[in-house]
């Protein structure tokens, strides 16, 4: 067997499984700028929200989703858990960035129980490190006529793997499943989303340094990218032309939602939503010129950035889609005496994947 594996389904996210009810699940992400942390309860047929809790890490705690100060995001994550008074030890985290790779496989395996030895196997030409380096997972998705199946399959290096699995242990909790952000985001697409349309949906999670764009068709995640443009891009250049801290420049950048913003730094705005709308229209162009999926319907857009001033306008404009920023909170109940509509608007985008990631943990 090519790399080191986990137990089928303990790196990717399935939502088919039992849940326990009566307890609560837990979704820890830890990204480039910050950690959020989302717990949930199930009642009756739907969900409730019980806490949220985002804390920001120190600057380059996390470089290219590797950590490199281990003590740092320890220390956030154990403050954060202090915050809300988190009981629930055992959670769900994920990973990204360039250490991950996610490929779906067509193979012909006459026999399912050769099934994990031919994915491993087949899977080396895909990895862009030595196999040895790697921990491997797969998912099968379909099984057709003439042992055709296909599989869906992901691939990270330990060491990352487990320096996010380190963290989450020194901060006190217990890391129950390790997912992957994309499929975080499909959880909470189809929670949230539900439709009865066999058409795909692209979502795309605009972060601090990176920008993911999912395809999702009937309950199947069909395309995935990862580029390295994200929100600190135009923090930088807020910085930089106004000779500031990165701190000023970020608390600049995020005041302006809430519509106060000097001319000098809408501009800049405006310059890095266009650059960020041609990145996304990039990677639906290649998506569609993949021919592996149908022509997607609309745009939910996620994360810290996807609440800049006039981004979703300028997106619809040029990717040529309908585009809309993520709630995923529409199928998810919560106290409004905690939680009002307008908290509730302002964490969305961020919450998008912690959301995913409760769901997650929810399932054995």
């Amino acid at each position: 067997m090519a790399g080191a594996s986990l137990a089928p389904g303990q790196l990717l996210s399935n939502l088919s499984g039992m849940f326990s009810f009566g307890s609560t699940c837990v979704g820890l992400s830890i990204g480039s700028s910050s950690i959020k942390l989302a717990e949930l309860r199930k009642m009756g047929k739907g969900w409730k929200l019980v806490h949220f809790g985002i804390y920001q890490l120190p600057d380059e705690a996390i470089v290219n989703r590797e950590i490199v100060n281990h003590v740092a995001v320890v220390e956030s994550i154990k403050t954060l858990v202090g915050q809300i008074s988190l009981k629930n030890r055992a959670v769900c985290t994920s990973i990204s960035g360039s250490s991950l790779i996610i490929k779906r496989m067509a193979l012909d395996v006459p026999n399912l129980r050769d099934l994990q030895d031919q994915v491993f196997w087949e899977a080396e030409q895909y990895l862009p490190f030595d196999a040895s380096e790697v921990v491997m997972d797969y998912h099968l998705l379909s099984r057709g006529k003439s042992n055709h199946t296909d599989v869906i399959l992901v691939a990270v290096k330990s060491s990352v793997l487990d320096s996010y699995i380190s963290c989450v242990e020194d901060s006190g909790l217990r890391p129950k499943i390790v997912d992957v952000d994309f499929f975080a985001l499909q959880n909470a697409f189809e929670i949230n989303y539900p439709s009865s349309s066999s058409g795909a949906v692209a979502i795309v999670d605009l972060g601090a340094s990176s920008t993911k764009f999912l395809v999702v068709q009937g309950g199947v995640p069909i395309f995935t990218k990862d580029s390295a443009v994200g929100g600190r891009n135009l923090t930088f250049e807020i910085q930089r032309h106004l000779n500031l801290s990165y701190l000023d420049a970020e608390t600049l950048k995020t005041s302006g939602q809430n519509g106060s913003m000097p001319q000098e730094v809408m501009d800049l705005v405006q310059v890095m939503n266009e650059n960020m709308a041609v990145e996304i229209k990039k990677a639906i162009d290649f998506y569609n010129a993949s021919s592996i999926g149908g022509p997607i319907e609309y745009l939910l857009l996620a994360g810290g950035c996807a609440r800049t001033p006039g981004l979703s306008k300028v997106v619809e404009e040029v990717g040529g889609l309908p585009t809309q920023i993520i709630n995923p909170f529409n199928a998810i109940s919560c106290d409004p005496k905690i939680f009002t509509q307008d908290y509730l608007a302002a964490i969305g985008p961020v919450a998008a994947v912690p959301i995913g990631l409760a769901l997650r943990a929810a399932y054995k």
